[in-house]
């Protein structure tokens, strides 16, 4: 998926980050279709940072 945060389009992130809308909770770059149905990942809500 294209990744945009903060409205600069991402094309690393780090190894902990993942969607928590994906049953795999991958890592948004990872992912080719949006499980809520997204063009791009822009700002979600279930983008998630897991850094413990």
């Amino acid at each position: 998926m294209i990744v945009r945060l903060d409205g600069v389009e991402c094309y690393c992130l780090p190894d902990c980050a993942y969607c928590a809308a994906d049953e795999q909770k991958r890592n948004p770059l990872d992912i080719d279709d949006c499980p809520i149905g997204c063009e791009k990942c822009e700002d979600c809500e279930y983008y998630e940072e897991d850094w413990e």
